[in-house]
């Protein structure tokens, strides 16, 4: 096995008690303005202050407010003294658009934390690798007090400066449990490797811009919500294909709720495999370790994931031990060499 590079990367500030979040919506506005409400009680119940973005309540087409004013909203929060964090309300569409506008170097001259999924994923994947700053791939502001599952580890890994250590999955259901299990082996393994990952269909998206993901020497998340197997195949075929998984450490593919055949409400085709064939066809054989049915990004119950920190995988038969090996945030923000 290739000697892990030494990478210099961006931690952001823990977020603590007493202080302020920036609200945006890069994406897709609240279809409901009371959630908006909803969400900055919840803030308060936390003992948190926040500052909310001009475009939050706005709509323009799909997306809250144009590329341009979108891209000012996340520029003002972040360039704010005040605020550590900087938290998406709802994901959607658009995210991507705004990457051209985007001042990377402000991001890596005052790290702050990001935290968000779908959608959001092209600003995680972007952010962190232009910038080098540990991103998180965790709840939505709406959406991080969803189950206590969510939100603990919501707080562990932007609320503590220790690392989050092992991934457990959430309480077991003795009935009404579904499938596929959080932790299905589909190939055996050891690997340690920097973060990195997100929506399947966000990744595809930037794939072949300035934006496209580094799987090189890295433990890749992967999952999608609502989407038909054969579609998830022919992402997963253009990633082989350019050769995004050659080098990578291991894969874990979240539940993928709703990604079963006929579960997109839309399927035009008579025939279509199951996504566990596909990941076995494509992950079965690849030398390092994979699990399917992590509880990560469209499900109620979800970990929060920093992109740019150190994994570690280890999957046998009998069993599967992720765990976070690095802290995701400091006390004072800084550059580390790790």
């Amino acid at each position: 096995m290739a000697k892990q590079e030494v990478v210099s990367i961006l931690k952001p500030k823990v977020l603590k008690k007493g202080d302020t979040v920036g609200i945006v919506a890069p994406s897709s506005p609240q279809f409901e303005p009371g959630n908006l409400q909803f969400a900055t009680d919840w803030l308060t119940k936390m003992g948190l202050h926040f500052k909310i973005g001009a475009n939050c309540t706005k709509s323009y087409s799909s997306y809250a407010g144009s590329d341009s004013a979108r891209a000012e909203d996340l520029h003002t929060l972040w360039s704010d003294e005040d605020v550590t964090a900087v938290l998406p309300m709802r994901g959607g569409a658009g995210a991507s658009r705004i990457l051209p506008k985007l001042d990377f170097s402000l991001f890596s001259s005052k790290p702050k934390i990001l935290v968000g999924f779908s959608d959001i994923t092209a600003l995680l994947i972007a952010i962190n690798q232009k910038s080098n700053l540990v991103t998180f791939h965790g709840p939505t502001l709406g959406l991080m007090f969803e189950t206590a599952y969510t939100h603990s580890y919501y707080q562990k890994a932007i609320m503590g400066i220790a690392p989050i250590g092992l991934v457990t999955d959430p309480p077991a259901e003795v009935w009404g449990s579904e499938y596929p299990p959080t932790r299905m082996v589909i190939a055996e393994g050891k690997g340690k490797g920097r973060l990195t990952g997100g929506c399947l269909t966000l990744i595809r998206g930037l794939m072949g811009t300035p934006y496209e993901i580094d799987c090189d020497d890295r433990i890749v998340f992967l999952e999608d919500v609502d989407e038909e197997p054969h579609n998830i195949d022919r992402i997963l075929t253009q990633m082989v294909l350019a050769g995004k998984f050659d080098r990578a450490r291991g894969i874990i593919i979240g539940d993928c709720s709703g990604c079963r055949p006929g579960g997109s409400k839309r399927n035009i085709l008579p025939l279509n495999s199951s996504l566990e064939v596909i990941l076995r066809e494509h992950f079965g054989h690849l030398g390092i370790p994979v699990i399917y049915g992590l509880k990560l990004g469209h499900t109620p119950d979800k970990v929060t994931l920093p992109l740019g920190v150190m994994a570690s995988l280890d999957v046998t038969s009998s069993s599967v031990r992720f765990k976070i090996e690095e802290a995701a945030c400091v006390d004072k923000a800084h550059s580390a060499k790790k």
